[in-house]
């Protein structure tokens, strides 16, 4: 089989921990022979850890769908918001104190302004952080707009402006908008591909809005944890608990090892 993980509130507890059960049983998995991937939201830099932790030498997804890179980190499928589509999403929001934003490139983040407190996590692991402007012709992973009570507002916006995007609206205030394309369930098809296994030998393991393309794509979907989303729930075909509980773990006991 083809193991496809998420990586927050699947493999990783809220206080972004692996279970050593839960790693344990994902290697005992792959030494009885089955394939092990990850599709994440996380950009690079905040997955890699989780990556090298896990052993993932396989094809693997980063900022959701977006970018599929190879065991030795090299690019096989990026996807990314044109520089119209940027500079559209962007532009009449950047006099706009009420909402703050994100254009993230790689692992630069281009924001409307660099010294609003929100951003000192950035500061803090001395990530690149700089103005953004329309005209600096930015092919984007993702936007992110940050703003609890604008961001479903946002949400209808973007799509009645851009269809053609893909959204995904968390209930913590953030929206974020991905390439067509760009999404786990693309990535996962394009992955299983490469690998050479069939789409009923597939199985995804998520919670989030944004797994439920993976969740419906694969041939075996696993809802995972009490937050779920109700549509990541509808489009799995069965549910277990939180890495704090040891759901997947439990589930590769007994259906893996």
């Amino acid at each position: 089989m083809l193991l496809a993980f998420d990586l927050d509130k699947t493999l990783v507890t809220d206080d972004y921990r692996l279970p050593e059960e839960t790693l344990a049983a994902v290697q005992a998995a792959r030494r009885r022979g089955h394939i092990v991937t990850v599709l994440t939201g996380r950009p690079l830099r905040s997955a890699k850890a989780f990556l090298d932790l896990l052993g993932i030498e396989v094809p693997h997804a980063v900022n959701h769908g977006s970018y599929v890179r190879d065991r030795e980190g090299g690019v096989l499928r990026r996807m990314r918001l044109a520089t119209g589509q940027v500079d559209d999403l962007l532009e009449e929001h950047l006099d706009d104190t009420t909402v703050e934003f994100s254009c993230v490139v790689d692992d630069v983040l281009y924001v409307r302004d660099p010294r609003n407190e929100r951003w000192d996590w950035v500061h803090a692991e001395s990530r690149a952080i700089t103005r953004f402007q329309v005209g600096l012709g930015l092919a984007a992973d993702k936007v992110v707009f940050h703003g609890a009570t604008r961001t479903p507002a946002l949400d209808g916006w973007v799509a009645r402006r851009h269809p053609e995007l893909l959204r995904y609206l968390w209930g913590d205030g953030y929206l974020e908008i991905v390439p067509p394309g760009g999404d786990k369930g693309s990535a996962l098809e394009y992955i299983a591909g490469l690998l050479g296994v069939p789409r009923d030998q597939v199985v995804a393991f998520g919670d989030g809005l944004n797994d439920v393309t993976m969740l419906g794509w694969a041939g075996h979907a696993v809802a995972v944890g009490p937050d779920v989303h109700p549509d990541a729930l509808a489009a799995a075909d069965e549910h277990v608990d939180s890495p704090e509980l040891g759901g997947v773990a439990a589930w590769l006991e007994r259906n893996a090892l």
